[in-house]
């Protein structure tokens, strides 16, 4: 792994809100979106790098909301503007989030002349009444259409996004959307476990009785559902939500698992330089009143002590397929795990949440749809 730096670019504009987003988005509007980045090059800009090493950069991650509701001119000028700042390796990998209905071939061909060599759909789903359900913009014909076109303008690093767990989704729908999604021969599938938060208009309809909440057991079968198929035709489950062909893991988020450190700049950013963790205000208009002002963005800045680092790398490396290797472990905090945590292992190994191989310990079968449970114990 790597241990060059990242930058993660977030891109607050959306044509519609998901029933389901809890993420800073808002309507795209071309004056708010020309402040916007303008805002974000000056951020880019007044980078201080407190160690050096932080300057070398192999990954920049565009997501959002919808990165693509931007220019190419204005994704240009942003990527350009990392390059001035840092020095981007010439193999770096460089992910943009994009939406299906969105983009054309010949958008899709600016995004590699920009530098642009990997992209994410969030497809979510192949079923169209889902997709309306939900507030996605997009049709799976259009889904599987911008995918065609993304291999025609010679992505070579395509990855998918689905939902698992929607309101009235059957096993059969579900095993149709994989259908659907491994026919389109992606090099990376991501599954999200559906969460409802407080305000999402997708609650309040399951609330009303217009829709009905499915169970956590069905959730969990498509869950695994998804796990053994990947499998058997060849992806690695290296993360708990993520499986990949040989070679086509998202680099960009292993720096988050794997404790890297990584830039962040836009509304709600958030970035870790190994000494602390800092996020940006989510209100977009904030954002640039402070940015414009000459102010920093800046609303929480978490300094980390050797406990809250090695607590954190435990969990985070828990998501991964390698799980913790101890003597690392031992060798970075000068701590021994099963000693710190005797008690916590032997909870979770009684209830079947974790296992030990050699000198790694790694989340269970079972431990990967109670993931929450496993890392509290660390915390």
């Amino acid at each position: 792994m790597s241990e060059l730096s990242g930058i993660y670019l977030h891109i607050p504009f959306c044509a519609t809100r998901c029933h389901y987003c809890n993420f800073a988005t808002g309507g795209y509007e071309s004056d708010i979106a020309r402040r916007y980045v303008a805002a974000l090059i000056e951020e880019i800009g007044r980078t201080r790098f407190e160690e050096p090493s932080m300057r070398s950069v192999d990954t920049i991650y565009l997501g959002g909301g919808t990165p693509t509701t931007l220019s190419i001119d204005q994704l240009a000028a942003i990527l350009d503007a990392c390059r001035k700042t840092f020095d981007v390796t010439t193999d770096a990998e460089i992910t943009c989030e994009a939406n299906p209905g969105s983009i054309d071939l010949d958008y899709l061909k600016d995004l590699q002349t920009a530098g642009i060599n990997r992209l994410s759909f969030g497809v979510q789903s192949f079923d169209d009444g889902e997709l309306q359900m939900i507030g996605r913009t997009h049709s799976s014909e259009e889904a599987r259409e911008a995918v065609r076109l993304a291999r025609q303008a010679r992505f070579q690093n395509l990855s998918i996004d689905l939902i698992a767990g929607l309101p009235e989704q059957t096993m059969d729908t579900w095993q149709r959307n994989l259908d659907e999604a491994f026919a389109l021969e992606p090099d990376h599938i991501s599954v999200y476990m559906l969460e409802l938060y407080k305000d999402a208009p997708l609650l309040h309809r399951v609330e009303r009785g217009e829709l009905r909440a499915i169970d956590e057991e069905l959730t969990v079968e498509m869950y695994f559902a998804l796990k053994d198929e990947a499998e058997k035709r060849g992806f690695d489950h290296y993360e708990i939500s993520n499986w990949a062909l040989p070679g086509s893991e998202s680099r960009h988020n292993l720096k988050y698992w794997t404790g890297a450190p990584y830039m962040a700049y836009g509304v709600s950013a958030a970035g870790y330089d190994a000494i602390s963790r800092w996020s940006n205000t989510r209100n977009i208009h904030e954002y640039l009143d402070k940015i414009e002002s000459g102010q920093s963005a800046v609303m929480e800045n978490i300094s980390l002590d050797d406990d809250d680092k090695q607590s954190e790398s435990i969990f985070l490396k828990l998501r991964l397929k390698g799980g913790v290797d101890l003597n690392e472990h031992r060798l970075r905090f000068g701590v021994d795990v099963r000693s710190r945590y005797r008690e916590e292992i032997d909870r979770l190994l009684d209830a079947g949440l974790i296992e030990f191989d050699g000198d790694r310990m790694r989340i269970s079968r079972k431990g990967l749809v109670l993931a929450n449970e496993v890392f509290a114990e660390f915390v």
